[in-house]
């Protein structure tokens, strides 16, 4: 589409503001059940192109820890749990009806949004999903921040861009519903080149919105992307990507941009929401772990780094170990191992080898795995350093650890929380590893350890990825980054309950899978999911998943726990 082309579609697209801005919602949700039935039934090919345009070998089972998780899943899970909340909007009922609403002693307001309802009981056993609101909401006043946009009389409408992104190939399309839905916005999503491949498939899902002028899906490269920012008919701008593409579109690049941001003179002067990564912290917490522990973490850990071959905003890139502990040696090789038995893959994000010989070139002790595809493990920097890999987001498979002290757990604990929240750049995803007799015996600290980390996503023993495949989790920065120093970004996606004033979303997991988990006195049925990269049936599972999101019955669960329990 040229220049001339697009300033046609988004003229049309602008007229048309208005109309969707005030379309009732029950209209809107009919909008939704339709794309969610498209869905279901282009959902095998979105796979298909996906896993080809990556290079999986036929049967691989990271079609489904990847490709179906982070693609048609969540975005079926988002539109069920979406149309619920809509349509308890359009019939006046309350918003929160089945969730859990309490008051932290701090006075801070925490919703249990997962589980939700007795599917989520059973598909998910173990697991939880809290969203902490932000201080100054209260149990009274907390609705008032549910659907803001749906409490506009008269609402005048508006354009927005939105910037997909290149890796996790359901992050545009949810992006761009998000905008539509909780803002109310007409949209035009511009396609990252990496995954341009994904426009055919996408258009025959969001086919109702774009056969009726609310949705313009379009491609190219970061010219496009100027042109769209910059147009005087678009009112707001979403970008997923990184903070250098963030500053680019704000202040602009080399010297200029740099005395625009030093004047305080952005290029646009409309609302950016922006969702851009940053260095991610696993903290391990020591334990009594067993060797049937170690093993199983190491391939949690490796989980969270190697999930699309490290192209992830949310990847863990710094594993915080405890020092001296005897299991951190062993826990570490349990790293290593996974990550070198991992299915190999190529890296299909540009220059992504290139972080590789960035890291090795900074410290001596990087360890090229002996594994076909480039992997980097580097053991043992000083948490005081200066590396690189404190500072910038690595997007690719370059894992890196850091041993800290303390007297005592606790000590250790509050050292790893301060090492994260003021030595890491970024504030998308932490995680925290504690064994359940830990978790029982330090419960008040890690509770704390919990509310003092500034990250959007927290995952006790559970990778914050959670919180994005879940549709009623809020997906963003901790609040409070600026223009100018704008690290993983302002504001929130996902959140299929509308909140307005979400700080952290809070995911919990069981330490053990079943059945190892009823030994350690564990109230989880789960055995390992389907994210890891180890599980064998994860592309059966996967697929079960997402049809249940979409039409959740119960004949569908013998089938899905009988995968589930082959994995």
């Amino acid at each position: 589409m040229d220049t001339e082309q697009l300033d046609l579609t988004l003229s049309a697209l602008a007229r048309n503001a208005r109309t969707w801005a005030r379309l009732p919602v029950r209209r809107k949700v009919e909008y939704l059940t339709e794309i969610r039935r498209l869905l279901v039934e282009h959902a095998d090919a979105w796979v298909q192109v996906a896993a080809e345009a990556k290079g999986f070998a036929p049967g691989s089972q990271l079609v489904g820890s990847e490709e179906w998780l982070a693609g048609p899943y969540p975005v079926a899970s988002w539109l069920s749990d979406v149309i619920t909340t809509l349509t308890r909007l359009d019939r006046g009922a309350d918003l929160l009806e089945g969730f859990g609403v309490t008051t932290r002693p701090d006075g801070q307001v925490v919703v249990r949004v997962l589980p939700g309802n007795t599917y989520d009981s059973l598909l998910l056993s173990g697991y939880s999903i809290d969203l902490w609101m932000e201080p100054g909401v209260t149990e009274q006043t907390l609705r008032d921040t549910m659907a803001v946009f749906y409490r506009e009389s008269d609402p005048p409408g508006r354009l927005t861009a939105v910037l997909g992104a290149g890796n996790v190939n359901a992050i545009a399309p949810l992006d761009v519903l998000y905008a539509m839905i909780a803002d109310g916005d007409v949209a035009v999503l511009k396609l990252n080149p990496v995954n341009a491949y994904l426009r055919p498939v996408l258009e025959q899902i969001l086919a109702p919105l774009v056969d009726d002028g609310f949705l313009v899906i379009t491609e190219g490269g970061a010219d496009v992307g100027e042109h769209l920012t910059r147009h005087p008919l678009v009112g707001a701008v979403h970008i997923t990507g990184s903070g250098r593409t963030y500053d680019a579109i704000v202040w602009g690049t080399g010297e200029e941009g740099q005395r625009r941001r030093a004047a305080g003179t952005p290029l646009i002067d409309k609302p950016v929401r922006a969702e851009l990564g940053g260095v991610g912290p696993t903290i391990v917490v020591p334990g009594p772990w067993s060797d049937a522990d170690v093993a199983y973490q190491g391939e949690h850990l490796a989980t969270q780094r190697l999930h699309s071959s490290g192209h992830t905003c949310v990847a863990s890139q710094v594993l915080v170990v405890p020092r001296p502990w005897p299991t951190t040696p062993r826990l570490l090789d349990a790293v290593r191992r996974a990550m070198t038995e991992a299915e190999a893959r190529r890296t299909y994000y540009p220059q992504a080898d290139a972080w590789h010989e960035r890291i090795r070139a900074v410290h001596p002790q990087a360890e090229r795995l002996g594994c076909a595809v480039p992997r980097t493990f580097v053991p043992d920097i000083a948490p005081d350093s200066d590396s690189p890999a404190f500072r910038e987001e690595f997007f690719g498979p370059v894992y890196v650890s850091t041993a800290l002290t303390g007297r005592t757990p606790s000590e250790y604990l509050r050292n790893a929380v301060e090492f994260a929240n003021e030595r890491l750049y970024g504030t998308l995803g932490a995680n925290l590893v504690v064994h359940p007799r830990t978790l029982r015996r330090m419960g008040a600290e890690i509770d704390s350890a919990v509310a003092d980390l500034r990250y959007g996503g927290i995952g006790v023993n559970v990778w914050t990825a959670l919180g994005f495949l879940a549709g009623r989790a809020a997906w963003g920065a901790f609040p409070g980054h600026t223009r100018e120093d704008i690290q993983s970004g302002v504001g929130h996606v996902h959140n299929a309950l509308l909140f307005a004033r979400v700080q952290k979303t809070v995911a919990r997991g069981p330490f053990h899978p079943f059945p190892r988990s009823v030994a350690a006195g564990e109230l989880t049925l789960s055995p390992k999911p389907p994210w890891f990269l180890s599980n064998r049936t994860a592309a059966t599972t996967a697929r079960l998943f997402t049809l249940f999101a979409a039409d959740p019955r119960p004949d569908r669960l013998p089938a899905i726990f009988a995968s589930a329990l082959r994995g």
